[in-house]
């Protein structure tokens, strides 16, 4: 469980948490605009929201924001991760224990009753059990809920605000996330792109996180190369947002010119690319050379995407066509 005091490590934006507003949030795409603009507008609501995306892309920020732009901003924004907790663990954090409980005299609030009045942000929320699903789908309904060993039926007035990296409509068609618990969160829904899709904003995210932490490490903001901005603009971001962070933070500690360039940025997916390349052989068919491109292609991107489903994801393509070329062409991880 974590407090709007905290920080997170996902920046798509200045990370002052109290204050974090959309203004902050940096985008030239129409992606970008199209989706700060939509947030704005479902802010505002009551209803359950529900915030896809790759992790790395922001999603916690972003639910912050709309809880800072709702209504309830005056009142906090508490966090579960459903992904990191074992099951009883989780159970007594979203709805507290009656006194007496795991040998504590006395009880304890959950974030539900913390957050009254406020927002509840549970992240990763495909990885909640099925008992925590059928307690928070009833939750949903009406608001109530009992603490831990307690037969006193509560009530909390919070807002929930959900994330996922997976597509929860697959999950639930799969069976492993309730259907009905589905439709419930899935009433207003925000798509965060990868970072990979949205391009022309990895300038403008190079720029906020270079000036940030040039002044966190005390140093003038060093220029930055056309090579590197182009080059950052051409690489996949299999980690997103969170990456192209680490990445500027770790850079800037080596960098000892008034010039950040793109050697100091150790992309090795550019480099093995680069090199894949200029290996392609010309000779035979056109349609022998193609397979050859294809095949170094696959190799090269199944490094950072190293599952089948991930790499279709990845090239916008089925699964099946993907697992069919990489056995075809004897691709494996390293």
């Amino acid at each position: 469980i974590r407090s709007c005091n905290q920080e997170t490590n996902t920046p798509d934006a200045i990370p002052e948490q109290n204050n974090l507003g959309f203004e902050h949030f940096v985008g030239v795409s129409n992606r970008h605009k199209a989706l700060i603009s939509q947030a704005k507008k479902l802010a505002m609501l009551d209803q359950p929201l529900l915030i896809e995306g790759d992790t790395g892309t922001g999603k916690e920020m972003l639910a912050k924001a709309c809880h800072n732009r709702s209504n309830r901003s005056s009142f906090p924004f508490l966090i579960l991760s459903c992904a990191s907790m074992p099951d009883d663990v989780a159970e007594t954090e979203l709805f507290g224990h009656a006194p007496g409980s795991f040998n504590h005299e006395q009880g304890h609030k959950g974030i539900f009753e913390q957050a009254n009045g406020g927002t509840v942000f549970l992240d990763e929320i495909g990885e909640m059990s099925p008992h925590l699903q059928i307690k928070l789908l009833r939750f949903l309904q009406d608001g109530s809920f009992r603490r831990v060993g307690e037969e006193e039926e509560m009530h909390a007035d919070v807002r929930i605000i959900a994330s996922t990296r997976h597509r929860l409509s697959e999950l639930a068609d799969s069976g492993s996330f309730r259907e009905d618990l589905f439709y419930r969160l899935n009433v207003l829904t925000l798509s965060i792109p990868a970072l990979r899709e949205r391009s022309n904003d990895v300038a403008s995210l190079l720029e906020l996180f270079v000036a940030k932490y040039a002044q966190q490490l005390g140093m003038l903001k060093p220029k930055l190369t056309q090579e590197l901005i182009d080059q950052l603009g051409n690489f996949q971001w299999p980690g997103n947002i969170r990456q192209l962070d680490n990445m500027v933070l770790r850079a800037l500690t080596e960098l000892d010119s008034d010039t950040l360039t793109v050697e100091q940025f150790h992309l090795p997916q550019l480099d093995t690319m680069t090199a894949g390349m200029a290996n392609l052989s010309l000779d035979g068919s056109l349609d022998e050379i193609m397979k050859d491109y294809e095949s170094q292609i696959l190799e090269k991107l199944y490094q950072s995407f190293p599952s089948s489903r991930k790499l279709a994801k990845r090239l916008n393509v089925s699964h099946t066509s993907i697992a069919n070329k990489l056995r075809d062409y004897g691709i494996r991880k390293n």
